[in-house]
């Protein structure tokens, strides 16, 4: 724990794509937890790996999403649910493209949620919601991963 590296806030909006303004929002909101340090905040690597598991308060990881969706037996309107998964894919990557679907997100989307895994570099992504809104977010994730 001592030997444990700590980022700022400079790094952590380096590291996801975001502006120190939005880190220190989920600072204020609740969304990002770290530790201050006299008065600058720093942060290990699993407080800001936990902010993309928990956009808001309650969110689920891509397998509860799944599951979720398959467990519900009556709607009011159509709905889809997509799980891709990325092989080989660096995590600092796959944050800047889960980051990119995050700020195009709207309110037909129900739940969006990613996760990464170290061993294969796997990063897995979930969405849920109006058909044709999760189909402009593959088209999203389509043209992302064609950059990365």
């Amino acid at each position: 724990m001592l030997d444990e590296k700590l980022y700022t806030v400079a790094d952590v909006a380096e590291v996801t794509g975001m502006t120190s303004r939005t880190i220190r929002n989920y600072l204020k909101d609740g969304t990002l937890t770290g530790q201050k340090i006299g008065v600058q905040w720093r942060f290990t690597e699993d407080e800001i790996r936990k902010l993309f598991f928990r956009q808001t308060p309650g969110s689920s990881t891509p397998t509860q999403i799944v599951r979720g969706f398959m467990g519900q037996q009556e709607r009011a309107q159509a709905s889809f649910c997509a799980l891709l998964d990325f092989p080989d894919m660096e995590e600092r990557t796959g944050l800047a493209l889960f980051q990119k679907l995050q700020e195009q997100r709207d309110e037909r989307i129900e739940a969006l949620s990613y996760e990464y895994h170290e061993q294969g570099h796997l990063l897995r992504i979930a969405a849920a919601g109006e058909p044709g809104a999760v189909m402009e977010l593959l088209e999203q994730i389509k043209a992302g991963n064609e950059i990365a």
